[in-house]
């Protein structure tokens, strides 16, 4: 397939690439910050799952910081 549209398959790719971790680090960065609001201890592991798996790590997060009350400071 890459024969077929020469570079641009290229760009394309590196493009898609640049897209997912722009998505990857958002919802990692709302994770983190959201756990602190809710005063979960291990905020950095969310981070960190944020990132590697993405929109599962984020849905998993949704299911689980229902447990926990945000704090108001």
């Amino acid at each position: 397939m890459s024969a077929l549209l020469g570079p641009i398959w290229y760009v394309l790719m590196a493009l898609a690439a640049v897209a997912y971790l722009v998505v990857a680090l958002l919802i990692a960065k709302y994770m983190h910050k959201d756990a602190i609001k809710r005063g979960i201890k291990n905020s950095e592991i969310w981070l960190l799952l944020g990132f590697f798996l993405s929109v599962l790590g984020l849905i998993l997060y949704v299911v689980v910081r229902k447990n926990y009350d945000t704090q108001r400071s």
